[in-house]
């Protein structure tokens, strides 16, 4: 995983997949994943203008989880998916 330290991302796409970020500060920053391997972010702060754009099969997953939520009962699902401390693995 590729290591970014105490850099500063400003009016830019900041790419995401497989980058571990520490100590870096964003501000009207996209930040960009495309379905890789996850980020990490670690003391790193978010400004105003801050926001994340999903591309590649990134963004094909979360098309999918709009569509199951728009679906009968779709809601109770996604929030049961998404709930504070539920984690899936392989």
């Amino acid at each position: 995983m590729e290591q970014v330290s105490g850099r500063s991302f400003s009016g830019e796409e900041v790419e995401t997949d497989g980058r571990s970020f520490a100590d870096c500060t964003f501000a009207n920053a996209a930040l960009v994943y495309r379905g890789g391997e996850h980020p990490l972010f670690e003391r790193c702060s978010f400004g105003p203008g801050v926001s994340w754009r999903f591309l590649g099969p990134a963004l094909a997953t979360v098309q999918l989880l709009q569509r199951i939520a728009n679906d009968a009962g779709g809601e109770t699902f996604i929030g049961k998916l998404f709930a504070k401390g539920v984690y899936f693995e392989e």
